[in-house]
């Protein structure tokens, strides 16, 4: 039975190690700069990570990835069923490195310029919010638990070094490797989830994402704009693909033509969000000045629920200043699709390719279709073991749950969902933002709820399943 005193001790000790832990563990983590294609970085932290756990593991795995490895390690607990916690060690790489106050991985403490001021201090460094903050200080408190001998259930730790490109090399590891997940019971993603007026914002799934990229060529060189009446142009194909799967804001094709059915349920959900709230400030974190609706409930609902269809590269022609009267020869576009309907990401996938097979017949410019990633969208029940635990570990520290019906981001827990058939859920304590952005951050008052929210998350899961 747990002990009360037992519980005040190990929160102690939590509190009191605080401001070490940042200077002695979280800090050094963050100024590897792991960002996915960064080999050096990638290796570095994986190391780092390797070093960390082999103090309180008792067996440590490294798997390929199709480029970066996989790690597995298992905590012995008090409860011999483990609860699988899945993390990511990669990050975002960095782009616009001068709109960045400081040194993206410096991992330095700053204020942010306002409206962001208000939270004071921040450590400003690529991965501080998504996602190697909530990564240590979960294994932290893990380590703090084993040193004392009172880690109460079993767990099973996988380090993905892929998530930021779709998790490649996930799914052929949990296809091939399904045994070992076979006494887990559960899946947790550590997070850091407080929003700005301090509540714990839990959300009960994930959009489903299919990223490809369309490349069109020509043979000719690159003739004067005279000829345009008599060549195939790649750039306006591109343009005119594009329209045939995607255009005035609506999809063309099947799967995604018809707008999501939202239940009872979620619309109960998006009531109360909208009285609880503040949407003008969810924009302000995400750098948002105009949306498409203008009614807060409409463009809320719109991001929630409708399927996206988001060109992050588009590049043909003249790049340079001025202009040049010619037909370009090639022409190239990145296209990530977000989607809360439950379809098949390869059914998604094969419509848009028969479209532009359709499109192909009628031009002379040659059409390649490249497929990046892609997984399904998610859903957790919302009266799991796993959300009722992160409401009452979050309760304790005297901080309010929000619950969203879905997420608008992306995450390959689908992956483990359908391969595994566990519940999961993504959540806990901190402030931070801008993931893919200049300036991402961690507030520091707020980490010590990180490291407090694990450990109560661990021991009230734990009692669950005793």
């Amino acid at each position: 039975m747990e002990k009360a005193n037992s519980v005040k001790k190990i929160t102690e000790l939590i509190r009191n190690s605080n401001d070490e832990f940042i200077e002695n563990e979280l800090r050094p983590f963050l100024r590897i700069p792991s960002n996915t294609l960064n080999s050096e970085g990638i290796f570095k932290a994986k190391d780092f990570l390797l070093s960390y756990v082999s103090d309180f593991c008792e067996e440590i795995k490294e798997f390929n990835g199709e480029i970066n490895p996989l790690i597995l390690a298992k905590v012995d607990g008090v409860i011999e069923k483990s609860l699988l916690i899945y993390m990511m060690y990669d990050t975002q790489p960095i782009n616009n490195e001068k709109e960045w106050i400081s040194n993206p991985f410096a991992a330095e403490v700053h204020i942010l310029p306002p409206p962001l001021d208000v939270l004071g201090d921040c450590i400003i460094a690529r991965g501080a919010y998504n996602s190697k903050t909530p990564l240590l200080c979960f294994l932290n408190v893990v380590k703090e638990l084993k040193k004392k001998d009172e880690l109460p259930i079993s767990l099973l730790l996988l380090f993905d070094g892929e998530e930021e490109i779709g998790s490649l090399g996930l799914l052929r590891f949990l296809e091939e490797n399904k045994n070992i997940f076979k006494d887990c019971v559960d899946v947790y993603y550590p997070a850091a989830k407080q929003d700005l007026n301090g509540n714990s914002v839990l959300k009960l799934g994930y959009k489903g994402i299919l990223s490809f990229t369309i490349k069109i060529t020509s043979q000719n060189k690159e003739p004067h704009s005279a000829f345009s009446g008599m060549v195939p142009n790649p750039a306006a194909d591109l343009v005119s693909l594009i329209n045939t799967i995607f255009s005035n804001n609506e999809y063309q094709i099947e799967c995604l033509n018809k707008a999501y059915e939202i239940s009872e349920d979620d619309q109960l959900l998006i009531d109360m969000l909208m009285r609880t709230i503040d949407f003008e400030k969810i924009k302000e974190k995400a750098g948002i000045l105009k949306t498409r609706e203008r009614v807060p409930k409409k463009a809320f609902i719109n991001y929630l629920f409708s399927p996206t269809f988001n060109i992050s590269t588009l590049k043909s022609g003249f790049l340079e200043e001025g202009s040049k009267n010619y037909i370009p020869n090639e022409a190239m576009c990145n296209v990530d699709v977000r989607f809360a309907h439950d379809i098949s990401v390869n059914a998604l996938f094969q419509e848009i390719k028969e479209k532009i097979d359709t499109f192909s017949k009628g031009t002379q410019s040659e059409i390649e279709l490249i497929r990046n990633i892609g997984y399904e969208s998610s859903r957790v029940n919302k009266e799991s073991i796993l959300v009722k635990t992160i409401i009452e570990s979050t309760k304790i520290l005297g901080v309010q749950t929000v619950i969203w019906p879905i997420s608008a981001a992306a995450a390959p827990l689908s992956m483990i969902q359908r391969k595994l058939g566990l519940n999961f859920i993504v959540g806990g304590l901190g402030i931070g933002g801008y993931a893919h952005a200049p300036n991402e951050f961690i507030q520091y008052d707020s980490i010590i709820n990180t490291r407090l929210a694990n450990y109560h998350f661990i021991r009230i899961y734990s009692k669950s399943n005793i």
